[in-house]
């Protein structure tokens, strides 16, 4: 079956939400995700690159191509398994921190 530009629904993509001209609550949430998440690739990615051998550089490919957060605490497990045991305990802290602050809800505020 073959789809015609009537038949696809109408969405718009990801990247214009940006540009619909929100809150400035709504920008600073955004922007403060997005720093969080930033901040947890790269600790996962610091994380990663002490791992050696093929599957540090798996891990590396896996942490670079993850796009949520959710995908980088699936990855947890293997990482910390990975890990040399002495730097495993501190690694671990560490990215429970960063995923916390990653995966926390933003504060709600009443409507106006």
């Amino acid at each position: 079956m073959e789809l015609t530009l009537r038949e696809i629904p109408d969405f718009l993509p990801p990247w214009s939400y940006a540009c619909l001209g929100g809150e400035r609550r709504d920008l600073a949430r955004r922007t403060a995700a997005r720093r969080a998440f930033v901040q947890l690739k790269l600790g996962f990615t610091r994380a990663a690159a002490l791992v050696g051998g093929p599957a540090g550089i798996a891990l590396q490919r896996q942490v670079c191509h993850a796009s949520e957060p959710m995908e980088l605490w699936i990855l947890q497990g293997r990482l910390l398994a990975a890990l040399p045991e002495d730097s495993a305990r501190q690694q671990a802290g560490e990215l429970s921190a960063l995923l916390a602050k990653a995966l926390a809800r933003p504060a709600q505020t009443a409507p106006r």
